[in-house]
């Protein structure tokens, strides 16, 4: 049997999450525990990038994200080029 490719393309009820969500997550990830959403970029990836489970707010903040075990997966899933 062959493997199955997987595709770079994670897809949310509203569409692919897209390369400024990949972006985001990036930037998320090279900050360590939490990222300051500082972009008007940022405000339209997060949307994204929460509906997806690739990040959590830190707290009450709206401000503030952290990446998820499911956003490191997918991040690693992308560096492999699976």
């Amino acid at each position: 049997m062959e493997r199955a490719t997987l595709s770079p393309t994670r897809w949310t009820a509203s569409g692919p999450v897209g390369t400024r969500c990949i972006a985001l997550l990036r930037r998320v990830r090279a900050s360590g525990d939490a990222y300051t959403l500082i972009r008007n970029v940022d405000r339209d990836a997060v949307v994204k990038a929460l509906a997806a489970g690739f990040v959590a707010w830190v707290g009450q903040s709206l401000d503030h994200v952290r990446l998820t075990e499911r956003g490191a997966a997918y991040l690693d899933r992308l560096a492999r080029v699976e």
